[in-house]
């Protein structure tokens, strides 16, 4: 989909990605560059209400998840990286 940047330096996110990605008005987005021709942009996570608990709270009941794993590494994240980064490029280049 084309969009068209504002004398403003705005622009419209069309409707259907919109409801896709379930963007509102007043949704923050977080906007990266990437290499020269590419922007990024990524939907802000909303802010926890005080119905889902403190970030303390939530550090509390998360801290230790991962511990049982053995297999996470250098190797292991280096590899998350690489299928990550290989994700981004196919993303951009459709």
């Amino acid at each position: 989909m084309e969009t068209r940047i504002s004398s403003k330096g705005q622009i419209t996110i069309p409707s259907e990605i919109r409801r896709q990605l379930k963007i509102h008005t007043g949704d923050a987005l977080l906007v990266k560059a990437f290499g020269e021709n590419h922007i990024i942009l990524e939907v802000k996570k909303k802010a926890l209400t005080s119905n889902q608990g403190t970030s303390e709270d939530i550090l509390k009941a998360t801290a230790g998840l991962w511990k049982d794993r053995t297999d996470i590494n250098e190797s292991f994240i280096r590899e998350l990286r690489q299928s990550d980064r290989r994700r981004l490029e196919e993303l951009l280049d459709e």
